[in-house]
């Protein structure tokens, strides 16, 4: 009989129970270095758990040479070049619990199986957790694919298969965690330190402190003395109405109500005041709501009438969490070179539920056309001689919308990183306690080199590419790069000072011959491309005119997909325009397709 109970045991899948230990001043130890990446990542959690270790070595020398050099100076790992013994279980440990080690980690190789049994075995005679590396069977406990918070709240994540592939884990992990709110380290630092204060402090502190003064103003003291009103001194402080058990219970019930209905991200906003504030709403309340049920609980079920109010102050408590203000929030959103094709599923989400829009100059008029109507929108005021006072200004709107509670967008062209200025204006919201949503747009200086039928590398002609400015700081001529003559070098907002650039490109030693276009409202209905030569520039600015905004791209890559008959300049000829964008009819199926 008892052998047939046994087998049932056996043949049941049990679960296996996940616990956090506290490993603060145990004695691990580590036998074998088979696999040394394993064992320095051991030897690492080890360390951050407060526990120290022992390690017995008896491999390659130049693996004890990697732990010695990894963990040098470390007085919490002991480095032991020599074989493993049985009597190390119970000598290497702390002598407070007899020399036995706390918790041990095997990784030797599979052709030690015999030593990894015996390991084992003797592990289970003295109750010592193990973990054999790959092995399972010789296993009383795995180890978690463990996410910590690097925001040290004190959040950790991990995640087992029980044996079936920590590959596996590791990436069910980064699912997990790459779904966790950016501000997940501040939520739960916030709502662990609400709860103490809550919870743990004496209500005198939290409740009475907070009120104390109001409902004495309330009754007449503490505004002037000479004129308080003796009439309201019969009102009824509702806080000192109730047990410390009955509070401590309503003020349990309430926090436990915040944590599961408000939105995860904006808990890490709440104050102390905002709580308190909200608690001492929900009390007026509840004891509201107490002294009309006591009218209904002269009926012979005295207990369902009870579950009933219960239920009637949970859900009222709930929809009160609710009421609090909204915080703003500000993105930086890529618009493109300025197709509605080009720009990304992100940007018009952003653009679609945006409450205020701050919009660059030169974003194109399909992709403005797309705001909602009603949508508060600001195009920057940005003109020779105001670019700085127009900077300000969109800051100053979007900081004074997020205090409004308001959804910002600064809508930018191309991508806010390339030459946008997005990281400075990332450094100032950011600074003023708003961090950025930063989505990448297609910058107009890669996207325009497609559009205009330039391939910006190409084997055997250009091998790498070059993006700069053609106007630095407060107007000031960029620092010249080097010519190479295997290189795509795209001159951004340089246009306006062909001539000065160019001067100082030839000064630079740059081939005067080299090819060079001029693309302007690239993806746009009337996108227009110039090819010429380097030392044509000024000239064919002058020209043609100004059709911003626009950009000049230098390189051998430039003609390598161009009829050539097109390209033979002479003194008459000294550049080909090509006037439109080809894919308009694209862009229009595209609009279609997003109903827009």
């Amino acid at each position: 009989m008892s052998v047939q109970n046994e087998s049932r045991f056996i043949e049941k899948r049990f679960t296996p129970l996940i616990t956090s230990l506290k490993s603060v001043g145990e004695q691990y130890l580590l036998i074998g270095t088979h696999s040394i990446n394993v064992t320095q990542s051991r030897i690492s959690s080890i360390l951050d758990s407060g526990a120290s270790c022992v390690v017995i070595h008896s491999g390659k020398n130049s693996d004890l040479k990697q732990l010695s050099q990894r963990f040098y100076g470390n007085n919490d790992v002991v480095l032991l070049d020599r074989e493993f013994q049985l009597s190390d279980l119970t000598t290497l440990g702390r002598v407070a619990v007899g020399k036995i080690v706390d918790r041990v980690f095997v990784n030797l190789d599979s052709k030690q199986s015999l030593l990894i049994r015996d390991i084992f075995e003797q592990c289970q005679k003295l109750r010592i957790p193990i973990n054999t590396h790959q092995r399972p069977e010789y296993s009383t406990f795995s180890i978690c694919s463990t996410y910590n918070d690097p925001g040290q709240s004190g959040l950790q994540i991990a995640i087992t298969t029980n044996g079936q592939g920590c590959l596996l884990a590791n990436r069910i992990k980064r699912e997990i965690v790459s779904r966790l709110p950016q501000n997940i380290s501040k939520v739960v630092s916030n709502m662990g330190h609400l709860r103490e204060r809550i919870i743990y402090e004496d209500h005198n502190q939290i409740i009475h402190s907070h009120f104390l003064n109001k409902d004495l103003q309330d009754l007449g003291f503490g505004i002037d003395e000479d004129v308080w009103e003796s009439h309201k001194l019969n009102k009824l402080v509702y806080e000192f109405n109730v047990s410390e058990k009955q509070l401590k219970m309503k003020r349990s019930r309430w926090l436990s109500q915040i944590m599961e209905y408000y939105p995860l991200q904006s808990l890490a906003e709440l104050s102390v005041d905002q709580l308190a504030d909200q608690y001492h709403k929900i009390s007026q309340e509840d004891n509201s709501k107490e002294n009309a049920s006591k009218k209904q609980r002269n009926t012979p079920d005295k207990k369902a009438s009870n579950v009933n109010d219960a239920d009637v102050q949970v859900s009222t408590t709930a929809s009160s969490i609710l009421d609090v203000p909204k915080k703003g929030s500000i993105s930086l959103v890529g618009s493109g070179p300025g197709s509605v094709s080009m720009l990304t599923i992100g940007a018009l989400h952003e653009i679609k539920t945006a409450d205020l829009i701050l919009a660059d100059k030169l974003v194109p008029e399909k992709v403005l056309q797309l705001i909602p109507q009603g949508t508060e929108t600001f195009i920057a005021r940005k003109f020779p001689g105001n670019a700085e006072r127009a900077q300000e200004e969109l800051l100053e709107k979007g900081f004074d919308g997020l205090q409004k509670g308001l959804k910002v967008v600064r809508l930018k062209q191309g991508d806010p990183y390339i030459f946008g200025r997005g990281g400075e204006e990332f450094l100032f919201f950011q600074d003023k306690g708003y961090t950025p949503l930063v989505l990448p747009g297609l910058s107009s200086a890669l996207a325009a080199t497609v559009v205009s039928n330039i391939p910006a590398t190409q084997r055997d002609v250009a091998d790498q590419v070059l993006i700069c400015t053609g106007t630095g700081r407060k107007g000031a001529l960029p620092n010249i790069p080097e010519y190479v003559e295997t290189r795509t070098t795209v001159f951004l907002m340089s246009l306006h000072r062909a001539q000065v650039l160019i001067d100082a490109l030839l000064e630079k030693g740059w081939d005067e011959n080299v090819p060079a276009a001029i693309v302007e409202r690239a993806s746009c209905p009337d996108q227009r491309i110039t090819r010429t030569l380097l030392k044509n520039i000024p000239q064919t600015v002058e020209e043609i005119g100004s059709r911003p905004p626009g950009l000049l791209v230098v390189g051998n890559a430039i003609n390598v997909l161009t009829d050539p008959e097109l390209l033979k300049y002479d003194s008459s000829n000294t550049y080909h325009i090509e006037e439109g964008y080809e894919h308009v009819g694209f862009e229009d199926n595209v609009q279609k397709l997003l109903n827009i």
